[in-house]
């Protein structure tokens, strides 16, 4: 009995925790870090977590199904509680950068294997598979661990793929024909391709728009914001308006006194921030609808 009143005491504690949030956040926010995937309000109270969750790099939800990656991809029913191994790549390093597709396949980057596909969801039939290169120009890396970050496909149908140990981000088509690539002064995370053909990259220190042409059409730099203290920029999501949500890696602290989550607009003026205590590191901060 004592236990069982024990358990449901440190449930309700992890549900009442509530981080600080400065500003007016719209949605919910759907975080990884430590471990966990878990979601807060605007107030910054966790309103559902998901522990045991490894490793955790990005996450996506579709339906009642919860997607994360850890080197391995599961999926977490929300309803039924169901949790199952989805994907699992050969080699130990495995897959941190995926993407859920609104066509409903999913797109993945093997370390180790080096290899893109794009696969099914319901099937988890392959429909695009190829070797991609994690390497810089000298043929040198550091480990497999570092070979790739996040992966995106873009509106034009090809890859974009942060090959975070080389510091450069490539895009090829589906066959595995190079396009085109780009470095970065640090380690490569993220990736996303806009719709107006430029390239947002996260690269620790700074998010930089690259343009096709490798000229830099804008940037958000931590030193921008010194205040907010910050540092190891991460996940990228771009809201319909423009403004960018960006998490960090391992920028917590118990008094809450740097930011780890947040969302500035294209003149970098800050809407929210979120900042969480030290077991909490979110690579990933993604708004979401209504969690249920």
């Amino acid at each position: 009995m004592k236990k069982v009143l024990l358990l449901s005491a440190v449930a309700l504690s992890m549900l009442l925790h509530a981080d600080v949030i400065k500003g007016k956040m719209e949605k919910s926010l759907l975080l990884t870090g430590a471990g966990r995937l878990y979601v807060v309000n605007g107030e910054g109270k966790t309103v559902w977590s998901l522990d045991k969750c490894g490793n955790i790099h990005r996450a996506y939800r579709r339906g009642d199904w919860v997607y994360y990656s850890n080197s391995n991809i599961h999926r977490y029913n929300v309803k039924t509680k169901e949790r199952e191994l989805f994907y699992s790549p050969c080699e130990k390093e495995g897959v941190f950068g995926f993407e859920l597709l609104p066509s409903g396949a999913m797109v993945l980057a093997e370390n180790g294997t080096d290899k893109i596909t794009e696969l099914d969801v319901d099937t988890k039939k392959k429909c695009v598979s190829f070797d991609a290169n994690s390497r810089n120009k000298e043929g040198k890396i550091s480990n497999k661990h570092h070979h790739f970050r996040m992966i995106r496909k873009t509106p034009n149908g090809t890859y974009v793929v942060a090959c975070s140990g080389a510091n450069i981000v490539r895009e090829y088509d589906k066959n595995g024909k190079l396009l085109w690539e780009q470095e970065t002064p640090q380690l490569a995370f993220d990736v996303l391709r806009r719709k107006n053909g430029n390239t947002l990259i996260s690269h620790l220190n700074a998010v930089t728009e690259y343009t096709p042409d490798h000229k830099i059409a804008w940037s958000f730099s931590c030193d921008d914001k010194p205040e907010l203290k910050l540092s190891n920029i991460c996940g990228i999501q771009e809201l319909e308006n423009g403004n960018l949500v960006l998490g960090t890696y391992a920028n917590c602290k118990d008094d809450y006194s740097q930011v780890t989550a947040l969302e500035i607009t294209r003149d970098k003026k800050v809407v929210w921030t979120y900042s969480a205590s030290k077991d909490r590191s979110n690579m990933s901060a993604f708004l979401v609808d209504e969690w249920k």
